[in-house]
């Protein structure tokens, strides 16, 4: 029998197959990675969309080891083995952690010179309002600055993907539609308090890879469905402004334009991840098409691109991954190209590669926004295929660690928060981060330890880094 199983379609048996979990390759058992995994990427030749499901670094779903490893299984793991030894003698002189730049504070501006407000909260799929003190602080910062910003839809909430837990927003009528419907309704509150609908707040929901259910194609574009649908219906109840964007099915770009000076791309990475264009609905080369035409057509605005997946990062997804590791295991698919989700993927270069180009040869955006990494980063420009700015806002419901210092980076901290842009009226942009202790990602306890805790928590956040981009 197979060493490893994927989820079967709908409908379809797996004979003899373990109970379904979660699980992805990174946490998946060692012995099943080195039989099966590690001595097709040793190769060097790294993931792509036709390769197979196990080279590409899909989601394992269950394993077995039913049948004794061949002799050729055992020849692997020597080689395995030789690789995972010679990388420990090349980690151990690989020289000690850079730390992270200390934050630093600007004067906030005053909001009488604010025209537009642009928050970035990533990946809020775990977290809820009883609980998670973020929340009702975030939608405290968009009562405030709707009230003070004047103009119609001046402010603005971008949601950077993995919006439900684990697998996205299940299909009406399922045993778990309620819990997923629960998680959206509190994330759509944030644009629904009286400042915010009076000022035509809105709120942008953007895919990522756990909004797919970790599924490519088809049976992905169905959860992403039912997102959509979810986010109508809550339209229709509240009135308040809350869309997927982009469209189900569709990798993007979305363009919405705010105020005289920004323009918004929205795009839909997971959508590029997991192969979306074999939908139909439009290929790779439409999505960069219309990322060129955006930017070339955004006249002297300048640009923000939101997406899940981030441009740079120095956490796991980007290849900061400690060699220690799960015995240097993550460390070398990573390396390799194997975690379909890393920044170092094939199918994500791809996409890279198509950005730097354009940015390149067009206009590279002021900010390259994005989740994913379950904490908050912000880089500068190392380069003219850069972004100016490369921003990871993804711990409003979950942390990782953060790696070494990297080129141009100017925040670091893997701690519960959130972002937000302030443009002014003559077109300068600055950057804050709003953020609490680690202890208050989530409140846990008593029904009474818990509301002191959400209270305590609401109450922490506060501006720990700002600068100013323009």
């Amino acid at each position: 029998p197979p060493l490893i199983r994927y989820r079967p379609a709908p409908g379809a048996g797996v004979a003899g197959a373990a109970a379904p979990s979660s699980r992805g390759v990174e946490d998946t058992d060692l012995a099943v990675i080195l039989l099966r995994v590690l001595p097709v990427q040793l190769g060097g030749t790294g993931s792509s969309r036709d390769d197979p499901p196990e080279a590409q670094g899909m989601e394992i779903i269950s394993h077995s080891l039913a049948a004794p490893p061949s002799t050729d299984a055992l020849s692997m793991i020597c080689r395995a083995a030789l690789s995972l030894f010679l990388a420990v003698s090349l980690t151990a002189c690989a020289g000690r952690r850079v730390p992270l730049p200390a934050p630093s504070l600007i004067a906030e501006p005053d909001p009488a010179n604010i025209e537009s407000v642009v928050f970035l909260v990533g990946d809020a799929g775990e977290a809820n309002r009883e609980t998670h003190p973020i929340l009702t602080r975030l939608q405290q910062d968009v009562e405030y600055w709707s009230e003070r910003v004047p103009g119609d839809s001046s402010v603005m909430v971008l949601y950077l993907g993995d919006i439900v837990y684990p697998l996205g927003v299940n299909p009406i009528g399922t045993p778990d539609f309620p819990g997923d419907s629960a998680i959206v309704h509190d994330q759509t509150r944030v644009v629904a308090g009286p400042n915010a609908l009076a000022g035509g707040a809105r709120g942008y929901f953007l895919a990522g890879n756990h909004d797919w259910g970790l599924e490519d194609e088809y049976e992905g574009f169905v959860r992403l469905a039912s997102l959509s649908q979810l986010l109508a219906n809550i339209e229709a109840e509240t009135g308040a402004y809350v869309r997927l964007a982009p469209e189900a099915g569709s990798g993007g770009p979305m363009v919405v334009d705010l105020g005289r000076h920004l323009r918004i791309l929205m795009l839909d990475t997971a959508w590029w991840v997991l192969d979306g264009g074999q939908l139909g609905a439009e290929d790779y080369d439409d999505v960069l098409g219309g990322i060129r035409d955006a930017l070339t057509e955004s006249g002297e605005r300048e640009v923000i691109v939101a997406a899940h997946h981030p441009f740079r990062s120095a956490g796991t997804h980007g290849g900061q991954v400690p060699f220690w590791k799960t015995l240097g295991v993550r460390y070398l698919l990573t390396r390799s190209g194997a975690m379909l989700q890393d920044l170092t993927s094939l199918p994500y270069r791809e996409l890279e590669n198509g950005l730097r180009s354009i940015f390149s040869t067009v206009k590279a955006p002021l900010i390259f926004a994005g989740g994913h990494e379950h904490n908050l980063q912000i880089f500068e420009t190392t380069g003219p295929s850069d972004p100016q700015y490369s921003i990871v806002s993804g711990s409003a419901s979950k942390l990782s660690p953060l790696g070494s210092a990297q080129p141009g980076m100017q925040f670091g901290s893997s701690t519960p928060g959130y972002m937000r842009v302030l443009v002014e009226r003559g077109g300068g942009v600055t950057i804050a981060v709003e953020s609490a202790p680690e202890q208050y990602l989530k409140c846990q306890g008593t029904e009474e330890q818990i509301a002191t805790c959400v209270g305590e928590g609401i109450a922490a956040f506060q501006t720990i880094h700002s600068q100013r981009l323009k």
